[in-house]
């Protein structure tokens, strides 16, 4: 039987991915736990060891995000970083026109000293969405420019998307990558947010009820060790080249004896089911590989392209899938692999180049309401007032197409080039 259905196990592996991918989108299951249930049955259908779906599953990577989001997760439960938000926004006060790019600013600040995309957006989404109500200022707009900004910071070396292209990228003998990853994601965003911002007419904002400094409370001692844990990580790990994850462990740690904050809150604020997707699917992409499905897609790819249309056409498929999957759990780690076959089948491609096309283009679908940032946006707006079917389904429109916009924005900058940012960083 294995060896009848051994030709034609590339074809079968890519199908089931389809499927998997499907069956999370129309019945909102986890993927990773899917993942790993098919990535089995694929073991023993294509021949392989039940080893090839535990090997695939990275154990370094579970451990380093764990570790991560623990830490912050301490941050956001007793406060530390919903103060400095309001604190930061107080600053601003009666110039309140700088209120949307601050969101941006600091919603990308706080996603990329840790928390990252998902934790950061949630965050800052849904203050954005309270302030901007309290304000006086468009609501959902506001909000954008706060999930933008999360986006957009996501993958710097400590947070969740750059540990993911680290882990993901090592092992094809890539590294050193991170400050040009992150600066392309950035760019990226900041690109699309400035065309929101004047398309808006944000420029014109004008709040009616600004913050005002005096009334925000000051740091508590918990929270002023927060910042000192999150500053210290900061520093020896950037600066030392230490292990995020393990010291993140120690910090959380150090947070815990000096009770600084809620262990048991903390725990349960893990994003356990995010983390098992990422290493879930990860595991059946890695049996996917070993049964040559990674191969025929190249394949097929490469054949569509050359040196020029390379970014673009991984661009373009990075966003497309990110309309109905996850971009960490399941669009990064497909197209890795696959753009590190493209990058040695045209010399003139590189491979760095190609991850920030398609982590940045990735990231700029995900602002549609089919994804969790677009979804957020619409809860929170939902949640702040009273609506109507029809405000949704406007609201839900909208999002869309910046979606479909931003991806273009995205295409266009990779076809140009933009993503190689002049070769500075590789």
């Amino acid at each position: 039987m294995t060896e009848f259905l051994a030709p034609y196990m590339p074809v079968v592996s890519l199908v089931v991915l389809v499927i998997v991918v499907a069956i999370g989108f129309i019945k909102k299951v986890n993927l990773g736990f899917l993942s790993l249930g098919v990535a089995f049955i694929l073991t023993v259908v294509g021949g392989l060891k039940a080893s090839a779906v535990t090997g695939g599953f990275s154990s370094s990577m579970f451990v380093t995000l764990v570790g991560v989001t623990f830490l912050f997760g301490m941050a956001s439960q007793n406060g530390t970083l919903d103060l400095f938000s309001k604190k930061i926004v107080a600053l601003v006060g009666k110039h309140t026109v700088l209120i949307p790019i601050l969101m941006f600013v600091l919603s990308a600040f706080i996603s990329a000293i840790g928390p990252g995309h998902i934790a950061a957006g949630i965050l800052m989404t849904t203050f954005a969405m309270y302030l901007a109500f309290e304000m006086g200022i468009n609501p959902w707009v506001t909000a954008l420019f706060a999930k933008l900004g999360a986006n957009a910071g996501c993958a710097s070396p400590l947070s969740l998307t750059g540990i993911l292209a680290k882990e993901l990228s090592e092992p094809m003998g890539y590294s050193g990558f991170g400050l040009h990853l992150f600066l392309s994601t950035l760019l990226s965003g900041f690109v699309f947010t400035l065309i929101i911002y004047i398309g808006s007419k944000s420029y014109k904002v004008k709040a009616e009820n600004p913050l005002k400094w005096s009334q925000i409370p000051k740091f508590n001692r918990n929270q002023k060790l927060t910042m000192a844990a999150i500053v210290i990580m900061v520093i020896c790990c950037i600066g030392f080249k230490l292990d995020t994850g393990l010291f993140a462990f120690i910090m959380a740690s150090i947070l815990i004896l000096l009770g600084a904050a809620d262990e048991k809150a903390a725990i349960k604020g893990i994003p356990w089911g995010t983390l098992i997707m990422i290493c879930g699917v990860g595991a059946l992409v890695s049996v996917i590989d070993k049964l040559g499905g990674i191969t025929m897609i190249s394949d097929f790819l490469t054949s569509l392209m050359g040196e020029k249309t390379a970014v673009p056409i991984m661009a373009a498929t990075s966003g497309i899938l990110s309309w109905v999957s996850s971009t960490t759990g399941v669009v990064m780690p497909a197209l890795y692999p696959i753009a590190d076959q493209v990058a040695q089948q045209f010399s003139g491609v590189n491979y760095v180049e190609l991850i920030s096309a398609i982590t940045a283009t990735s990231f700029a679908a995900a602002i549609s309401p089919l994804s969790t940032g677009g979804a957020i946006i619409m809860s929170s707006y939902s949640a702040s007032k009273e609506t109507t079917n029809e405000e949704m389904n406007k609201l839900f429109r909208n999002l869309f197409l910046l979606s479909v916009a931003n991806v273009l924005v995205n295409v266009l900058m990779s076809a140009l080039g933009v993503f190689s940012l002049g070769g500075l960083f590789y």
